[in-house]
């Protein structure tokens, strides 16, 4: 199901919508004891709100979206995969990833506008380990939103996890200036 899901967002979407639709009015005639007409309105009418309330989301999103991206910026998550067990920096950070050549300067943020919050950290990469994986499992419960991959950077002391886009990491590996690596395994 999940893989039908992720090929078809939009037919998924609209499917959500009409369950969304029937439930809800269902629910009116029920719970609210009106008549059908009645119900098909106050469910069209709760429907349109909030389709208008996740286009202005996504409106938001986008403009978030294309104001890092004129700065060659992007949103990303970053977390030091070989910190001790149940250190803040084995979790995923949110923030603004700038890509340069040997380095990337992650800045954290916080909210879907990413105000920028805390201490920004240079990042000076030795080494991009070319194995992608999709975000998943227990990843997904730091990391909003779909389509984000991992990407390993290796550096002076440890490695560094960075998901992103696909395409913010191919900006990543052509910014940083280094053909990516072998992978390496770690234990």
């Amino acid at each position: 199901m999940k893989p039908w899901i992720r090929r078809h967002p939009y037919l998924t979407l609209v499917w959500g919508y009409v369950i969304f639709f029937v439930l809800l009015t269902a629910g009116w005639m029920v719970i609210g004891r009106r008549d059908l007409l009645d119900s098909l309105i106050t469910a069209l009418m709760y429907t349109v709100v909030y389709v208008l309330l996740a286009v202005f989301q996504l409106r938001r999103i986008g403009k978030t979206n294309q104001r890092l991206g004129e700065a060659g910026q992007f949103r990303a998550f970053l977390r030091y995969p070989d910190s001790r067990p149940g250190s803040l920096s084995g979790i995923w950070n949110q923030g603004i990833a700038t890509p340069s050549p040997g380095v990337i300067h992650f800045q954290p943020a916080v909210y879907d506008n990413l105000e920028p919050s805390g201490r920004a950290t240079e990042i000076e990469v030795l080494e991009v380990v070319h194995e992608r994986r999709n975000v998943g499992g227990k990843d997904r419960k730091y990391i909003t939103g779909y389509g984000y991959e991992v990407l390993t950077l290796l550096t002076e002391g440890s490695r560094v996890e960075l998901a992103a886009r696909p395409e913010s990491l191919d900006q990543v590996i052509e910014n940083v200036g280094m053909k990516p690596g072998p992978p390496t395994t770690t234990n």
